[in-house]
């Protein structure tokens, strides 16, 4: 996902950063056990090894998209394996009775939440910032894409969120400010097995 420049300069001793995919564990631990404390490498959201504490990753928008007359829904059922990403699409729909816009940089952003609405995962990394907006009139819906990530950020799931049953959240940047859907059904599913080089 990021590395350094294998032709820049550096100083002496001067640590390495390697960020690498939430699937990567293995690589992970192959380039700790080769090189030590000499390369700081993250694994999707969190460092490698992971430390006894982790900070929290992100909040979500304590206003809800429903009280904007905001509702956000699956166009099919969505699904992404564990440590991947995926886009998807979801359907936004105005029940109110003005126009809503939509900011985005493509997609909409969103997290992945446990049954008790803690955020657990999501999308980690660098993204385009191109300004794409979607409008949704009154009574009307608009499909809109989405960025689903399983990038896990509570520790004791490990570094991908794991293959279950789980709910996704959608962040609505709107003229009105930043909302939250309610969560929708999410299947994570095992991650494809991938053969060794």
């Amino acid at each position: 996902m990021q590395y350094p420049d294998p032709n820049s300069d550096r100083r002496d001793g001067e640590e390495l950063s390697v960020r690498l995919a939430a699937w990567a564990e293995d690589v992970a631990a192959a380039l700790h056990e080769k090189y030590g404390a000499a390369v700081e490498l993250e694994v999707g959201a969190m460092p490698y090894p992971i430390p006894d504490s982790h900070p929290a990753w992100r909040t979500l928008p304590d206003t809800r998209a429903d009280s904007l007359g905001l509702s956000v829904e699956p166009v099919s059922p969505l699904s992404v394996p564990s440590g991947m990403t995926t886009t998807a699409t979801v359907r936004v729909r105005n029940h109110g009775e003005v126009p809503r816009f939509l900011s985005t940089n493509g997609h909409l952003q969103s997290a992945v939440v446990d049954d008790a609405g803690r955020v657990v995962g999501g999308y980690v990394g660098a993204q385009h910032l191109p300004h794409v907006g979607f409008v949704v009139e009154p009574a009307r819906s608009t499909e809109v894409p989405v960025l689903v990530g399983t990038d896990s950020v509570a520790p004791e799931l490990g570094y991908a969120v794991p293959p279950g049953h789980w709910g996704l959240v959608v962040v609505l940047d709107t003229d009105q400010g930043k909302t939250v859907s309610l969560p929708m059904p999410l299947e994570v599913t095992p991650a494809p097995s991938r053969e060794r080089a």
